[in-house]
């Protein structure tokens, strides 16, 4: 009774605070909403026109319209965040000063790699692709061909030839290369416009690997099919299926059974209905930065100083390399060489990759009340969303061709109108919740507010820690 008083009361609150903000900021969510959409359809738009020139501009192209789409989902995600407090959660002595406040570009260069990806895995990139492939065929017969804007470099097929893995490989190095290099210079003239740059240049970077790493998994089955242990697999099944003869079971009817159980009803639950909330969740966690991720697992650990050293660490770390930056004193040629290469192959590491693994991990242990609440709320979000789709399309019927080349963008718009922004209201509301539960967890356990010198304390033992590998500590700490 407790668990489910517990699951009831979660509901509720996600329920009721996420409509209540959703409401308060309904004006600002819709224009920011509409402005990322318009930019997002004006350039699918310019990809189809640039396919009939060259594909490589179409691709750019492609690239930047998730930039549009994705800079609307980051505002709105912040903006709610500001409205429900999430950063004033953090005590002020905890707080720690990250990257993602110095601006729009900055972020979203952390967080593209993240929301492309579980764009990717849900299939909304190759559903655009299959759109501008139709309007594509409506348009000139079909610039793209039949595999769509990806289709150049699909890495997916029985027979891909080795030319197109080394023009995959060369485009991924290049696209690093080049993204570094103007982030590089963005860091020290900060003009601003080389941000938006670096931003285009990512999102076209991660789509290209994130493409080529999904077809790389897709061909893992037919890898698996040649391997002995498959024989193995084949071995038991042929022996259970002896034994479901034995006592009148047919065994074809039977594995056809569980297999059409595990596509059709099991897998479906553990993508859509749990893997999607989950993920969505964790990656909305980062638009707030690292300081109320990290914090968030020191509460729920209970151990400050330990949690706090990888804190101080990251901060020393930064503002080493910012007086790095400022002066002409520093190490010699060959160590600012040194250190350039290691924060170009290491920085992403510890910038995009690591608070992903991180904030996924701290989703997971917030509690199984609260996890279900919010699958379920999700969920029904989900079913609403798919309700709301079909009396739509029931609405308009059917048409020809032409009609919804013009309408086609406008009913895209209306179905993801009313249930989008609020989904967006919610993820904010959970992660707000989520903070709450692990803070009250502290509070009970005493271990909320940092002991007297902890925070010094870890910045010494960070401090130590860096100067120990010979990297640079800042003046101001010094060991």
């Amino acid at each position: 009774m407790i668990a489910l008083a517990m699951l009831w009361t979660d509901i509720r609150i996600l329920l009721a605070d996420t409509t209540r903000v959703w409401w308060r900021l309904l004006p600002k969510i819709l224009t920011i909403y509409i402005l990322g959409w318009l930019g997002f359809e004006v350039c699918l738009k310019l990809a189809v026109i640039a396919g009939d020139l060259t594909f490589w501009l179409s691709l750019v192209i492609f690239a930047i319209a998730f930039v549009s789409k994705l800079t609307a989902l980051v505002l709105i995600l912040r903006m709610v965040g500001n409205a429900l407090g999430v950063r004033r959660l953090i005590p002020q002595e905890e707080y720690e000063d990250d990257d993602r406040d110095a601006g729009v570009t900055r972020l979203l260069a952390l967080t593209l790699l993240p929301f492309l990806g579980i764009y990717t895995a849900f299939g909304m990139i190759q559903s655009a692709s299959d759109q501008m492939i139709i309007e594509s065929v409506f348009r000139s017969g079909g610039a793209f061909g039949d595999q769509g804007i990806l289709g150049q470099f699909r890495l997916n097929g029985d027979n891909v030839p080795t030319s197109r893995y080394f023009l995959v490989v060369a485009i991924i190095i290049g696209t690093y290369i080049l993204r570094r290099g103007v982030d590089l210079v963005h860091e020290r003239t900060e003009f601003r416009p080389l941000g938006i740059l670096v931003a285009f240049i990512e999102a076209f970077f991660v789509l290209v690997t994130i493409t080529a790493g999904y077809d790389l998994l897709s061909k893992l089955p037919i890898w698996l099919k040649n391997r002995q242990f498959m024989v193995w697999i084949d071995d038991l099944t042929h022996g259970i299926g002896n034994v479901l003869a034995a006592i009148g079971i047919n065994p074809e009817a039977f594995f056809s059974a569980i297999g059409t159980f595990i596509t059709d009803q099991l897998w479906p639950v553990i993508t859509s209905g749990l893997t999607q909330p989950i993920f969505w969740l964790a990656i909305a966690a980062l638009v707030y930065g690292s300081s109320v991720i990290s914090v968030a697992e020191l509460w729920r650990r209970g151990k400050p100083l330990a949690s706090r050293v990888r804190l101080a660490r990251r901060a020393l770390e930064r503002a080493a390399h910012q007086e790095l930056a400022q002066t002409d004193a520093g190490p010699t040629a060959t160590g600012r060489v040194l250190a350039e290469i290691r924060e170009a192959f290491f920085g992403d590491l510890d910038d995009k990759y690591l608070p992903t693994l991180h904030s996924l991990r701290l989703i997971l242990r917030a509690g199984f009340a609260f996890l279900g609440a919010y699958v379920v709320v999700y969920s029904a979000q989900t079913v609403a969303d798919t309700l709301w789709n079909w009396a739509l399309n029931e609405t308009i019927g059917g048409h020809q061709m032409t009609f919804w080349m013009v309408f086609l963008p406008a009913q895209d718009f209306l179905s993801s109108l009313p249930f989008e922004p609020w989904r967006l209201c919610l993820l904010a509301v959970a992660l707000r919740r989520c903070l709450m539960i692990f803070r009250l967890r502290a509070e009970t356990a005493g271990t909320m507010h940092p002991q007297q010198g902890a925070m010094d304390a870890a910045r010494d033992v960070a401090a130590a820690d860096l100067a120990s590998r010979g990297r640079p500590v800042p003046e101001q700490v010094g060991v």
